[in-house]
Parts: C-alpha cells; structure tokens; sequence
C-alpha cells in the first residue's frame, strides 16, 4: 500500500501550491462581496479543504456563503453577482440545484458556488447548503493517518471505474469515500465488510436509525444506503448505480482474495483500429445502430440522465416490436451517441400472437384477430392448448422502429429530445466504422466491444 500511495499522494509542493491558490481565490471572493456589499463570506470545501484529494485531481470548491434570511431570488442574485466579480470573462455559468459559476484558475478547475449559510442542517434550504455541514463533519474527524486510507480507497475506485457522483459516472462520491473510511476505520477493512455486501445495505454512521428496515423502506430500491451524518433525510449512497454497486462489491471480493497493483492502475483498455471495428462487427454478427445528433448546451448531470432516458425509450420500443437488444450505451463529446446492438436488424413478416389457456375465456381475442387484414393463419390450437393467430409484423425493419421512436420526442427527456428534433443520424453496421474517424468516437466504440472489467485487462 505504501508503494500506491507514494503514487496518488499529493507531495508537499502540490499541497503547497493548491493551498496558495486556494487562499487567493477566499481573499477574491471576499474582496469581491465588500466591494459589491454583498453580506457574505467564502469557504473552502471538498476535498482540497481536507487534505483527501488525489495527485491528478485539481479541483477547488468556494462556496460563497449568505444569510439564510435571503429569498431563493436574492440568493440567485446576489451569489452570482459575486462569482461573476471573481470569475471575470472566465467565468461560465452552470445550473444544478441553481446556478453557479466555474473556471480555470491557474492550472485548477474551480467553482463558485452560492449557498445558504445554515446553522442547523435539518433546516437547509437546498441540496449545497450540506456541503459546510460535511466540511466541518469530516474535518473534525479526519487524521493524518485516515486522509492516507481516503486516498487508497479513492484511487481503488477509480482503477475500478466507479469514483465519482457525477451522472454520467453514476458511482461514489469523494464525501462517499471519506465517510466509508471513517465508518470502518481503514481501507482494508471496508474492502473485508464490502465483499460482504449485497444490494440495500445501509450504513449509518451516527445512528440516526434505531431499525435498519426503516431507512431501507425510505430509500426502496437505492443498493447502497449510507445516512448523511448531517442530515438523516439524505441517502449519500444515492448517486451509486447497481451497475457501479456490484463492480466494486467485485472488485473488493476479488482484491481480497488476490491483492495487487492492477486493482489500482488496470492497464488502460484495448484502442481498436477502424479495421479491427470492422472485423469485430463481423465477427459478432450482431447488427449496431448508432443515433448521432448534436448534443444539447447543458451540463453533463442533466445531459446524462436524458440520454440515457431516450436509450431506455428506443430499447424498449424494439423489444415491443419483437427485436433482441443485445447491449447499448450512450456517450457525448462534440456529438451525442446513443449506440444499440441488435441480435438482428430485420425480423420475418409472420409472427405469433397467443391467446390464453383453455381454462380462461378467450373474450375479444378471435373477435379481435378473426377479420384483420394482418391475418396469416388462425385460429387454431397449439400443442399446448391455446389458441394461436399467425399475423403480420407491424415493422419488420428496426432502422423503421428506431426513426418512429426517435419522431415522438416527448418520451426521450426535454433537451435531448428538442436536440433531436433539430436534426440526427442513423448509422448501421459497418456504417459506424465512418464515425471512428473522431477519435473520441473511436475511443467509445472500442471500449464498447471490447468491454471487461479494469482489473481483468
């Protein structure tokens, strides 16, 4: 563990120098709401305030604090206002919860972000008027030797591709990770208690619950339940996909029983050439799509959900129309792809519709079927004794399917379907190998078709 973390732990120049900056960014801040008399003080939050960062990230949160006596408007205003004096020309507004602004700050990637100064967490007023409460939370309990276990686990994730809330991530947040340490006390325990881990299981590190079926009946459904130690309402784990819950449970199994530096640093997956798309798309003798458009102008956390809103929506209307969705998977860069790979693109005209046993009346089911023009054959009983009509497909085609689903845009999210209905693409089969001409492109299709877990390259 010693040999990782000399690895992922900043050295004391790295600290030094994030600590310069981030001292300059509080006295702007500062600066600015006495200059525009704005009542309201900045604080250093996240990681970069505890010390629990690792060597590649460079991130920096201010949080730029207001009285809580303030209107939701006043509070949009005033706090954008001062991120703005900050910022300058560099400044680029974002909306999550409300609006904020980021930057690039000598070599740093920083937020501005506006808040609620709120003395009691159970009152907040919004989702990021908790991070003070967490700073203050973790700092308080964090030592040297803890900040070192954070690390570890942190780059354990990311080996494992699962560190970060963000949505297109849809894994462990970095107050996820901290909270994990502090719960079981280091990371080889945790990876012990988390190869034991199935889905709904609740960690509470205060207490807040006398019963663990109660927090597990108010997060229904969450795999990972992790009580915010500032405020009981919040699950912290909420963020964490099964997909990302299970691909760590593994990861901790695996590295249990054979520790090694792969769990850490997995060698970085397969580039494929264009021809070695091609040849694997033959190879498998599945049929891909892939629905290029331009993507919408917002963050990727409302962007993600939505794309993979739509790929649900197109995945779902070719299993109703008879098609086999092998996989699919979504991915935005310069252009929004929703990529779907069927087991055939084309189904046979004739297919069965099967009425109900003999013991259940039939109601409208021949009435419904005896005079359609679609009508193959029927009715007639099967060998297992219920009646049977043979009909014509309604669509054969999926590239027909997809552009029938792609035209109602209301069940495919707001700007991804207003995206969509500005203009998209279609590309089949060995059609997709024009797309890896961008190399990002090529980078997802590669990914995609040669995909394994991080520690098993």
């Amino acid at each position: 563990m010693k040999l990782i973390l000399k690895q992922v732990k900043p050295t004391p120049a790295d600290r030094e120098r994030l600590k310069r900056v981030a001292t300059e960014l509080i006295e702007r801040t500062d600066a600015a709401c006495s200059k525009l008399g704005i009542e309201a003080k900045a604080m250093l939050v996240g990681s970069a305030a505890r010390n629990t960062w690792l060597r590649t990230e460079r991130d920096i949160d201010i949080f730029i604090l207001l009285p809580e006596g303030l209107s939701r408007e006043e509070l949009e205003r005033q706090g954008l206002a001062v991120a703005r004096e900050v910022a300058g020309k560099r400044g680029k507004e974002s909306f999550a919860e409300h609006p904020y602004v980021t930057m690039r700050f000598k070599d740093f990637d920083v937020d501005l972000v506006p808040c609620y100064n709120i003395a009691k967490p159970s009152e907040i007023r919004s989702a990021v008027d908790r991070s003070p409460h967490h700073q203050r939370y973790v700092k308080k309990r964090l030592t040297s030797r803890l900040e070192d276990e954070v690390l570890l686990l942190k780059q354990f994730m990311s080996g494992a591709e699962v560190y970060g809330a963000e949505l297109r991530v849809q894994g462990f947040s970095g107050y996820l990770c901290e909270l994990l340490v502090l719960h079981y006390g280091s990371f080889r325990k945790l990876v012990e208690a988390a190869s034991q881990w199935s889905p709904g299981v609740v960690i509470d590190p205060e207490r807040s619950y006398a019963d663990e079926a109660e927090p597990r009946a108010i997060f229904e459904g969450q795999p990972l339940i992790v009580i915010d130690p500032v405020d009981a309402s919040r699950n912290v784990g909420a963020a964490v996909s099964m997909q990302s819950f299970a691909t760590f449970v593994r990861a901790c199994q695996n590295f249990a029983q054979e520790p090694g530096k792969r769990f850490f640093f997995p060698r970085p997956g397969r580039r494929l050439s264009t021809k070695e798309i091609q040849a694997m798309l033959e190879r498998r003798g599945t049929t891909l799509f892939c629905v290029t458009f331009s993507p919408p102008d917002v963050v990727p956390d409302v962007l993600y959900p939505q794309l993979r809103k739509a790929e649900q929506a197109l995945t779902t209307r070719l299993t109703r129309a008879g098609f086999e969705v092998v996989r699919s998977d979504v991915r935005s860069n310069s252009q929004a792809l929703i990529l779907l790979e069927l087991a055939a693109a084309e189904l046979p005209r004739v297919r069965t519709r099967v009425g109900p046993p003999i013991s259940i009346e039939v109601g409208d089911f021949i009435k419904t079927h005896l005079k359609s023009r679609r009508k193959f054959a029927g009715p007639f009983v099967d060998t297992t004794g219920r009646l049977v009509f043979e009909i014509e497909r309604e669509q054969a085609r999926a590239r027909k399917v997809l552009e029938q689903a792609l035209g109602e845009r209301t069940t495919l999210g707001k700007h991804v379907g207003e995206a969509i209905g500005r203009g998209y693409q279609i590309y089949k089969g060995e059609n997709i190998v024009k797309l890896c001409k961008d190399e990002k492109v090529r980078e997802f299709i590669s990914e995609y078709l040669t995909r394994c877990l991080p520690w098993y390259r």
